[in-house]
């Protein structure tokens, strides 16, 4: 599918500012998301509120948890996907080729993602936005020849002795080209078809395995199989076509997270019935971790067993070597985790995908450029995406804060389903808010001072990550694991100073510094830096 045959956008200007001020937004709260985990090993991520907070501490970490985490990296994700669909738009209106110029945006962002995971700190995000972005290019424009023959390659490689990995591996290629087959129209019946059927064997395979008396990790299986079937029957519903975007995006990200919450919830409810299912993805590496090298399979509770070993041998790494190491140390194990952290990606862009999509409908839809005649939604996605969205993590709070030592997760993996199931209502809700303040009168308007400091979000990431590694490692300052109070202050601290230091950049140059560059590869050329006088305009 060429950027010409896809369907028109609503007009729009050039830059438009709600999105910078949503950016910007979505930073503030990535960085009080982010500082926790330099105080705290990055395996530990999603593990919940540590145990032996008291006072304001925990109050802190707590509102944090409920009202921070997963929230503004999906707002981020939201946003990337806008910026598809505008540069795709953008490419069309001037009628030059979109997938090249694109390509290279993903490449340097991805190189970028590798030198900050590298260098800097390991929790970067950068590489997953680029493996999704690759991901959705596949989707929106391959051919429809190439995606026919890579989803049967990616279904049939699997099936081969010793292969049993790549299954996992190429589950990015299968999404995609199977989003693709349903955002075209040609041949509509055939797409129900192949899906619902493809995803029903699959789920009779698991339910036989899972019957069975190895007690085979069926999780991966099951999940394809309910994804496979529930595209098929979205694809049964005739609805307007500039909404699918929406409907499967939606429907990738919240059947994701509702798999993982019934899984967790069998094996806490009731583990006999669920211990043949395997641990609950937490993180995106759960599923492939009961797994060896060659491709055979381990009994659920032994795959339990190992991945807790690893995990708590790779957390007490990271606290040995970040509090006690030199920065090569410290580059040398960031670099030697890059192999896992890639094979980390494969299920995290499936996920990235879904929220890309939804952030295409927000253009394609006029939702963004017409903001101020969808006053109605945003007020509806406020009304309804926070406590929906927040009042699903409380509840998994009433199971568990944090998980315990041990294999046993003691229900948090259920909660945390729960907090992650309410991540895109309330990241749709919070949208709503800040647009609806960008559109009111008064002082809600003065939202709009975030826009500078969104305009240059790579910039002031990277800057972020540079002066906590400063302050919190072995080779900086040393103050690992102060309190939650104090690390959470220095982190609005850094943003408020960030805020004014970007509206002063931007008042004498045009980009920022990684912007720049960021947009010097992609177009290889050099734009120039300066703004100019008003004696030259």
């Amino acid at each position: 599918m060429t950027s010409s045959s896809l369907p028109a956008l609503s007009p729009a200007t050039d830059r438009l500012n709600a999105l910078d001020v949503l950016r910007g937004f979505a930073l503030i709260g990535i960085c009080i998301a982010n500082v926790e985990f330099f105080n705290r090993p990055v395996v530990e991520s999603g593990q919940g509120i540590p145990a032996g907070l008291y006072g304001l501490d925990w109050l802190v970490a707590f509102l944090v948890a409920y009202l921070v985490s997963g929230k503004f990296w999906t707002i981020f994700s939201l946003l990337f996907g806008i910026g598809f669909a505008l540069m795709l738009e953008r490419a069309r209106v001037a009628g030059r080729p979109f997938a090249p110029t694109y390509g290279r945006r993903v490449g340097v962002l991805l190189a970028i993602g590798l030198l900050h995971h590298t260098l800097l700190w390991s929790g970067d995000i950068l590489i997953s936005y680029a493996a999704g972005a690759l991901a959705l290019m596949l989707a929106l424009l391959a051919p429809a020849r190439v995606l026919v023959i890579a989803l049967i390659a990616c279904l049939a490689l699997p099936q081969v002795p010793g292969l049993g990995l790549l299954g996992w591996l190429l589950a990015p290629v299968v999404l995609a080209s199977l989003v693709a087959l349903y955002l075209r129209t040609w041949q509509a019946w055939l797409f129900p078809l192949v899906t619902i059927g493809a995803g029903l064997l699959m789920l009779l395979a698991a339910l036989i395995a899972a019957s069975g008396s190895k007690g085979d990790d069926t999780t991966m299986l099951t999940a394809v199989g309910a994804i496979f079937t529930g595209l098929g029957l979205l694809a049964l519903w005739r609805g307007p076509a500039e909404q699918k975007p929406l409907r499967i995006g939606v429907q990738i990200v919240m059947l994701t997270y509702c798999l993982i919450a019934v899984e967790a919830g069998m094996r806490h409810f009731a583990p006999a019935v669920g211990q043949t299912a395997g641990a609950s993805s937490v993180s995106s590496t759960d599923s492939v971790g009961s797994a060896h090298a060659d491709g055979e399979s381990l009994p659920a509770d032994s795959g339990r067993v190992l991945r807790y070993q690893k995990q708590v041998a790779r957390s007490t790494e990271e606290r040995v070597v970040l509090t006690q190491g030199s920065y090569p140390d410290a580059v040398a194990m960031r670099f030697k985790q890059l192999d896992e952290r890639m094979v980390d990606e494969v299920g995290f862009s499936v996920l990235l995908v879904g929220v890309f999509l939804i952030g295409i409908w927000f253009v394609r839809s006029g939702v963004i450029a017409h903001a101020a005649e969808h006053k109605p939604l945003y007020r509806r996605l406020a009304i309804v995406g926070v406590p929906l969205g927040i009042g699903l993590g409380l509840l998994g709070s009433l199971i568990a804060t944090g998980r315990p030592l041990g294999i046993d997760d003691g229900g948090h993996d259920l909660a945390h389903a729960l907090l992650s199931l309410g991540s895109l209502p309330a990241a749709l809700g919070y949208i709503g808010l800040i647009m609806l303040m960008l559109y009111s009168h008064g002082a809600l308007t003065r939202i709009r001072l975030l826009a500078p400091f969104g305009r240059m979000a790579l910039s002031n990431y990277l800057t972020q990550s540079l002066v906590f590694s400063l302050l919190f490692y072995a080779h900086g300052m040393g103050l690992w694991g102060i309190g939650r109070t104090a690390q959470v202050g220095i982190a609005l601290g850094l943003c408020a100073l960030q805020i004014g230091l970007s509206r002063w950049w931007l008042a004498r140059y045009q980009y920022g510094p990684a912007e720049w560059l960021w947009r010097a590869l992609t177009y290889l050329t050099l734009p120039p830096m300066r703004k100019k006088s008003r004696g030259q305009v």
